[in-house]
C-alpha cells in the first residue's frame, strides 16, 4: 500500500538500549512510515533481531557504545532526509491518528520547532506531558488540553521535530547522557523564538522507565545521570552560585538520608541516594567534561 503523506515526510527515530521486550509494541503504529530509524546503544540483548522481524525495512544505526539518549539521536537526525522526524522512546506508543495529528498541526504551524502529543501513563492517567519551567509545574500533573497549547516545555518521550525550523538551533547538547536534555533542548528553542506546541488531538502511552532492563546498576546509573543533568542545567543558565547551592543541598540531603535507607534494607532507594551522593562529589570534574557519563566511568 502506497504511504500516506504523513508516512511519507516523517522518520520516525528510536533509540534502543536492551529494548527488546518493549520494541514489538512501541514499533507497532511506526511500521507503516517509509523512512524509520533505530540507534542501537551497543545492546547486549536481542534487540536488532526484534527490529529486523518487526520493521525490516528500518535503518538500524549501531552506535558503537552507549552514547546515551541525545547523542544518539543526534547521530540518527544526520541521516535524516524528510522534513520531519518523530524522536519517541522505545517505551512508548502513538495512539490511534497521533502521526497524521501532529504533521497536520505541522502544516498549521509552520513556525513550530517541536509539536508534541499528550502523554498518558500506562495506568491510563496523563503524564508529565508539558510544563512552564518551575520545579512545581513539573512535578504536577498537567490539566488535559482541550485545544493545541503553546508551551515552554515537552516531554522528549515523543515529539515530533520540523527540521527546517531546527537545524539553524541545533539538536541536543552532546554533554547529557540521560535526563535534562529535552529541557535544555526547549530552552534553546524558546530562545530562538520558536514555538513548540502540544497538539490536543495526539496522544501516546508511556510505559515510564521500561526502555530498557531493570538492574541495581540502571537504578544507580539513573540517579547519578538525572542529578548530574540537574547540576549542568542550572550552571548552564543560571550561574555558578545556583549550582553550588543545589549541589550542596542535594549532596548533603542524600548522603544523610543514605544510611537510614541502608539500616532499613531499602535497597532501591539507598542506591539512588548512593547516585545522588557521586553526582555531587563529580559535579565539579563531570560539568567541564564533554559528556555526562561514558560507559567506562
Amino acid at each position: 500500500m502506497e504511504p500516506r503523506p504523513w508516512e511519507r515526510e516523517i522518520t520516525p527515530v528510536l533509540v534502543a538500549y536492551n529494548s527488546a521486550s518493549i520494541l514489538p509494541w512501541s514499533l507497532v503504529p511506526l511500521t507503516f512510515c517509509k523512512h524509520l530509524i533505530i540507534v542501537d546503544n551497543n545492546s547486549h540483548d536481542t534487540t536488532c533481531e526484534v527490529v529486523r522481524h518487526c520493521a525490516a525495512h528500518a535503518q538500524v544505526i549501531d552506535a558503537g557504545q552507549n552514547l546515551g539518549f541525545g547523542r544518539a539521536n543526534n547521530l540518527a537526525l544526520d541521516s535524516v532526509k524528510t522534513p520531519f522526524a518523530l524522536l519517541i522512546n522505545p517505551d512508548a506508543q502513538l495512539r490511534e491518528g497521533a502521526l497524521e495529528a501532529l504533521w497536520q498541526a505541522a502544516l498549521r504551524y509552520p513556525d513550530a520547532a517541536i509539536l508534541a502529543p499528550v502523554i498518558f501513563d500506562s495506568e491510563g492517567i496523563q503524564g508529565a506531558s508539558f510544563h512552564d519551567g518551575t520545579e512545581e509545574s513539573a512535578r504536577l500533573t498537567p490539566v488535559l488540553p482541550t485545544g493545541d497549547l503553546c508551551v515552554n516545555f515537552v516531554s522528549g518521550a515523543a515529539m515530533l521535530l520540523n527540521l527546517n525550523n531546527m537545524r539553524s538551533i541545533g539538536f541536543f547538547d552532546p554533554w547529557y547522557f540521560l535526563y535534562g536534555e529535552d529541557d535544555d533542548l526547549c530552552i534553546r528553542i524558546r530562545r530562538a523564538g520558536r514555538p513548540i506546541i502540544v497538539v490536543a488531538t495526539a496522544s501516546a502511552e508511556h510505559h515510564t522507565r521500561e526502555s530498557s532492563a531493570p538492574s541495581l546498576r540502571t537504578t544507580f546509573r539513573r540517579a547519578y545521570c538525572m542529578t548530574l543533568s540537574k547540576f549542568y542545567i542550572t550552571r548552564k543558565y543560571q550561574g555558578f552560585m545556583p549550582y553550588f547551592k543545589m549541589m550542596m543541598r542535594i549532596g548533603i540531603g542524600s548522603l544523610l538520608a543514605l544510611p537510614i535507607h541502608l539500616l532499613g534494607l531499602r535497597t532501591e532507594r539507598a542506591l539512588r541516594m548512593a547516585g545522588r551522593v557521586a553526582a555531587a562529589v563529580m559535579a565539579s570534574q563531570r560539568i567541564h567534561a564533554p559528556h555526562c557519563f561514558e560507559p567506562r566511568d
